[in-house]
């Protein structure tokens, strides 16, 4: 499976909760602010309300100032204009004068497919001191640490000039520049490139479009050396779950160049009663827990009730786990209410995904 989209049914990949406290959004959000981005234009698909819901003005990151510098735009009703569904790149289209109006001389082009802390303002010094068209982040690891198959690999030259894309779908231990889908380049370069594109009738995604722009202008890769992982699968979304359970990686992440945030909540600390008993797990805010957590993630505001035994799971926002249930190796969707005396077990390479709001009986 290429995206989670078992997860993904009823809203963005960008919108699912990670690490008990964040969304995935919550990453590229941070990174641009981190950095003092001028204007941010978040470009979301058709299931844009619980993006919208999450981000709002910007005030948790610090956007909600008089200049107005958050911006969203929703792909538009009829795409049948341009001969074929262009898919995201008609988006990007429609919307360029955001970018014109904008005033700003340079363009970081990423999303929240890849998780990372980028420090975004040395991105752009390597810009310019190499004086690259396009500056493109790769990170430096093991195929089988990139969870794509197949993963877009960098054709890279000694002086770290970027000659094209190399997809590879074989798993071995070389270590090779793995695309990290994070793009810097003047915003009259973004702009070219995307008319180019949507007038060429060619590509349909704004990916597309810049891995063709790599190929035809100059370009030089920058080696990012901190935490990274593409969510790109179910498995994927699992193991950069698991992964925060490593103090290493966790600090990493969420507190490496610049401090992770999120949307604040005002949650009630999580409860614990007589007899809960969590072992090497991250709770969510607002949650009830009586039953036996291990090494697990449990998002906000969900209740665990005795006799209960959850493993290497992780459990997303507003769930009720009944008395008596054993999960292991399980995902399960926001709003799902887990009847007693459930028994679902997945597997570490492969996860069991319930889906949002599902109300399961016993799986034997």
């Amino acid at each position: 499976m290429e995206t989670s989209r078992l997860l993904t049914v009823s809203k963005p990949l960008a919108a699912l909760p990670f690490c008990g406290s964040y969304r995935l959004i919550d990453f590229p959000l941070s990174n641009l602010t981190a950095a003092g981005s001028e204007s941010i234009g978040i470009f979301m698909n058709e299931q844009y309300r619980s993006i919208y819901n999450h981000v709002r003005s910007g005030s948790d990151w610090d956007l909600d100032g008089i200049s107005g510098d958050l911006f969203f735009f929703a792909p538009g009703i009829d795409q049948s204009r341009y001969g074929q569904n262009h898919e995201d790149l008609v988006n990007y289209y429609d919307n360029l004068e955001f970018v014109e109006k904008s005033d700003s001389d340079y363009v970081v082009v990423l999303g929240a497919q890849v998780l990372c802390n980028i420090d975004l303002r040395a991105l752009l010094q390597n810009h310019l001191e190499q004086k690259a068209a396009i500056t493109v982040v790769y990170k430096t690891a093991r195929r089988s640490e990139g969870e794509s198959l197949p993963i877009v690999e960098l054709d890279m030259s000694k002086n770290g000039r970027i000659k094209g894309m190399v997809s590879e779908e074989t798993l071995d231990k070389k270590r090779v520049p793995i695309n990290m889908e994070i793009y810097c380049m003047k915003a009259s370069l973004f702009i070219k490139v995307v008319r180019c594109s949507v007038a060429r009738n060619e590509v349909y995604y704004l990916r597309e479009a810049l891995h063709q722009a790599v190929a035809e202008f100059s370009t030089y890769g920058f080696e990012y050396t901190g935490y990274m992982k593409k969510i790109q699968s179910i498995k994927a979304y699992y193991d950069a779950n698991m992964d925060m359970l490593k103090d290493a990686n966790r600090i990493a992440l969420l507190g490496g160049s610049h401090q992770i945030g999120t949307k604040m909540k005002n949650e009630v600390p999580a409860y614990y009663g007589p007899k809960a008993a969590p072992y090497h797990a991250l709770i969510g805010e607002g949650c009830r827990v009586n039953g036996c957590i291990r090494h697990s993630i449990v998002n906000r505001n969900v209740s665990v009730y005795e006799g209960t035994n959850l493993e290497d799971s992780i459990i997303l926002e507003d769930c009720i786990i009944g008395e008596n249930v054993y999960l292991k190796h399980v995902i399960v969707g926001q709003g799902t209410y887990v009847k007693p005396n459930t028994r679902i077990t997945g597997r570490a390479d492969q996860p069991f995904v319930l889906e949002k709001k599902q109300t399961p009986h016993r799986i034997p």
